[in-house]
């Protein structure tokens, strides 16, 4: 019997999963972490809102999120003056290196699950989850 396209996704995506969780452990990482301290690294000095944004994750997780990379020393946060309840978010020399790792882990387990497809096929797939993930949430894939 031939698998769902769902069952075929799901599988993709476990299998990633399962080459990304121990080392996103051995790094210091939690689930829903890294996509966060990527994003950081890039935007030096940005909000939580932009973060939930650009991650699409609720304000409240987001906001625990951040906590946790906090407290283990990956960002510093920063009141902005004449404002205390608005905030900016610092990554350290620490989020920094972990950011770093994650980054070449994940090219890592990215050409591994490429191997043999072209570049026109990666540029495909690339388009077609792009499309998807678009349909699904009405908004762009970034």
């Amino acid at each position: 019997m031939k698998m769902s396209f769902y069952m075929l996704l799901y599988r993709a995506f476990h299998a990633q999963r399962k080459c990304l969780r121990p080392f996103m452990a051995e790094i210091g990482l939690a689930s829903g972490q890294p996509k966060v301290l990527l994003y950081l690294a890039e935007h030096e000095g940005c909000m939580q809102k932009d973060v939930a944004e650009h991650c699409d994750i609720e304000p409240a997780t987001t906001s625990r999120v951040l906590d946790t990379l906090e407290k283990n020393g990956f960002i510093v946060r920063k009141t902005m003056e004449g404002n205390r309840r608005a905030g900016s978010l610092h990554i350290t020399e620490k989020g920094l290196e972990a950011s770093h790792k994650w980054e070449e882990r994940c090219r890592e387990v990215e050409a591994s699950m490429l191997t043999g497809f072209t570049a026109e096929e990666t540029a495909q797939f690339t388009n077609f989850l792009s499309r998807a993930y678009k349909n699904m949430s009405g908004k762009e894939a970034r």
